[in-house]
């Protein structure tokens, strides 16, 4: 196990809000050594699983992703040690397929998550990808809630539905449309680039913040002045979602030159 000084400076290279979620991936990192066992972490985000993936390659041990079956936003982490061999069912991954009169009905990716989490109490956390496609919805899930879903889940905000298991082979690719766009933006603040990346005024983009309607790598983000770099993904409830792609420095009268990735939304 780390010391507290070793402790201390690894915190130093992490958010002040990352830090019991560091603490825990350190847990099952320690677990894993000590014990000589397997460790799964429950599904993560893109900026979860980048950290639990640094502290494992410090750790010298290895780590799967479930996005080696799946390419989901949302993965599960495989932590053990160097003389394990990968076996998928290890992963404890279901893939089900929700079925309902669509022709009548629109079941949205809210609306389906907050029904699960209410009328079952399951964790955000043991939920993967909520996939809207054009004629399927599925959803990824801890395999262990697969038949309570199936048995329990009768209705969706009052739609009926039913449910069936399928491999991961049958995954489909959510309905997004993506676009680039190059900015031009005076400041590199989370404030300035929502209203630039939406035709938004600087107001408009801070009050979607402060409303709780925005977030930073899947955080919410409460600060309007914080400073975004290459690689961070911000959602805007109602918006979508931009990521930044480039930085290409700046004009002449001091302007940054982003390239973006949009995807959904306006």
């Amino acid at each position: 196990m780390a010391s507290k000084t070793d402790s201390n400076s690894l915190f130093q290279h992490f958010n002040a809000d990352e830090k019991v979620f560091v603490e825990k991936m350190l847990d099952k990192i320690d677990q894993v050594q000590t014990q000589y066992a397997i460790a799964l972490t429950p599904f993560l985000n893109p900026r979860e699983r980048d950290i639990t993936v640094s502290l494992v390659k410090r750790a010298g041990l290895q780590v799967y992703s479930s996005d080696l079956l799946m390419p989901t936003e949302f993965c599960r982490l495989l932590i053990a040690a160097d003389y394990y061999v990968l076996e998928e069912r290890d992963f404890e991954i279901q893939l089900l397929e929700l079925q309902y009169a669509r022709k009548f009905n629109t079941l949205t990716h809210s609306q389906i998550l907050g029904n699960l989490v209410n009328q079952l109490g399951i964790q955000r956390h043991l939920l993967g990808d909520i996939i809207l496609g054009e004629e399927t919805t599925q959803i990824v899930l801890d395999a262990k809630l697969s038949q309570l879903v199936i048995q329990h889940i009768t209705r969706l905000s009052r739609v009926p539905v039913t449910w069936r298991e399928v491999p991961y082979s049958k995954l489909v690719m959510p309905n997004e449309v993506t676009s680039i766009k190059q900015l031009l933006t005076t400041s590199l603040r989370l404030d300035s680039l929502i209203a630039s990346a939406y035709n938004l005024s600087r107001q408009e983009a801070s009050k979607l913040i402060e409303q709780h309607k925005v977030k930073l790598n899947h955080q919410l983000m409460e600060n309007p002045s914080y400073s975004l770099k290459i690689g961070d993904l911000v959602s805007c409830r109602g918006f979508g979602r931009f990521k930044i792609d480039e930085d290409n420095g700046l004009t002449r009268h001091g302007k940054h030159k982003l390239v973006i990735t949009k995807i959904g939304g306006k």
